[in-house]
């Protein structure tokens, strides 16, 4: 009785052994395949036998596909960066080359030469802008330190803003109107980054807006915080929100308007080195910014 018992046992943990060297055979053989393969499939079990095995095995892969997902999406994105870098700074480059060919080389009168060359100025003006655009967005973000901070008047900073972009609005017939209670808004933050973030956000209506662009203020008591909206009209319907704050996004593919996508990433990301939040939306057409700071 005691041999059969020992028979029967010795057969059971055979049939065991052959299952389960059939089930590894199995993940082996999947496992090979999926490395010679670009797929997202997972393991799957043909007796059974080492189905925790290959739960833990799939989660792994789950992850390697998340990777590799995110290290395509990154590669793509660096190669679009390169590529909007090199036309953005071709373009002005191009231009000046070009105006300084036709003032070597054309009979044109003195006063038309002057003229040439003020365009020069600007397109190298616009060249040095879009050099400093870059390196300032490679600092942030490369860097990992803390910006300094300290109590500061938000209203006064956002007034110099304004008066820095007077002119640019005036020049096209267009205001900048402000409204808020309050002459003294104090939080504590960073004033040179607080002046980048609203001079990208007065620009970036500058250049993509029509009409007045409206400035409102408003002190949240009840949740200890300030809040900044910046609205301003707009015609382009092929605005998408979910991306406006990604890196050389812009809807103006052509870059008529000289705009590299960059004003609105480099605002979100000193806005929450600062702390804040920042979001946008459209309503209608009127598109809306809307930046929030703890008092």
């Amino acid at each position: 009785m005691i041999y059969a018992i020992l028979a029967m046992t010795a057969i059971l943990l055979l049939a065991v052994c052959i299952l389960q060297y059939r089930e590894i055979k199995n993940i082996t053989g999947q496992l090979k395949k999926f490395s010679n393969e670009d797929t997202n499939s997972l393991l799957k079990s043909s007796s059974g036998t080492a189905d925790q095995l290959i739960i833990q095995i799939n989660v792994l892969l789950k992850e390697i596909h998340g990777i590799k997902a995110e290290y395509r999406r990154k590669q793509h994105a660096l190669e679009q960066m390169i590529t909007n870098i090199s036309h953005d700074l071709r373009t002005p480059l191009t231009s000046a080359m070009g105006y300084i060919d036709l003032i070597q080389h054309a009979e044109i009168p003195e006063e038309e030469k002057n003229r040439e060359l003020e365009i020069v100025e600007k397109r190298l003006v616009r060249l040095e802008e879009l050099i400093h655009s870059f390196f300032e967005l490679s600092q942030i973000i490369s860097s990992g330190k803390e910006p300094e901070k300290s109590e500061c008047n938000l209203v006064s900073v956002l007034e110099e803003a304004i008066v820095h972009h007077y002119d640019d609005y005036s020049n096209q017939n267009r205001k900048i109107l402000s409204e808020y209670r309050y002459r003294k808004m104090m939080i504590y933050s960073n004033d040179n980054m607080l002046m980048r973030i609203f001079d990208n956000l007065i620009g970036n209506a500058l250049k993509h807006g029509i009409g007045d662009l409206k400035i409102k203020i408003f002190r949240m008591e009840t949740e200890e915080k300030i809040r900044i909206q910046f609205e301003n009209r707009t015609e382009r319907t092929d605005i998408d929100v979910s991306r406006i704050f990604e890196e050389f996004y812009t809807v103006d593919t052509s870059r008529t308007k000289g705009s590299t996508g960059l004003g609105l990433a480099i605002a979100k990301q000193f806005t929450e080195m600062l702390g804040g939040k920042i979001k946008a939306c459209i309503v209608g057409n009127l598109f809306v910014l809307t930046l929030e700071f703890e008092k």
